[in-house]
C-alpha cells in the first residue's frame, strides 16, 4: 500500500533500526509517540510499509492498510489494541 504523505507526515514518529540485510538495507521501526502504532519498513527494497504490533511482528494486511490510509489519531485507543492481535498467519513448516 502507498500511503499518503499526509497521512504518514500527521504522526511523531521515533525512528529505530532493527537489523540490516545486503539486499534489503535496514530494517527500520516508526513508532508514533501520539498514537502507539507502530510500522516497519526496508530502507533499501522498496517493498512499501506494514503495520506491526509492540514486538515488530507484521500485521495482517487490512491493519496495515487501514492504518497507512488513516492520519494520526493522536490517542491511543481500545481498537487499536484489538489490531495488534491481527497478526500475519505464518505457514507450518
Amino acid at each position: 500500500m502507498s500511503l499518503a504523505p499526509n497521512n504518514w507526515q500527521s504522526h511523531d514518529f521515533i525512528v529505530k533500526m532493527l537489523d540490516w540485510s545486503a539486499v534489503r538495507g535496514s530494517r527500520l521501526s516508526y513508532s508514533c509517540r501520539r498514537c502507539g502504532r507502530r510500522f516497519c519498513l526496508f530502507a533499501a527494497a522498496g517493498q512499501g510499509t506494514w503495520a506491526v504490533d509492540g514486538e515488530n511482528r507484521a500485521l495482517e494486511g487490512m491493519v496495515s492498510d487501514r492504518w497507512l490510509a488513516e492520519q494520526c489519531p493522536r490517542l491511543f485507543n481500545a481498537k487499536d489494541d484489538e489490531d495488534r492481535k491481527r497478526l500475519v498467519k505464518v505457514a507450518a513448516a
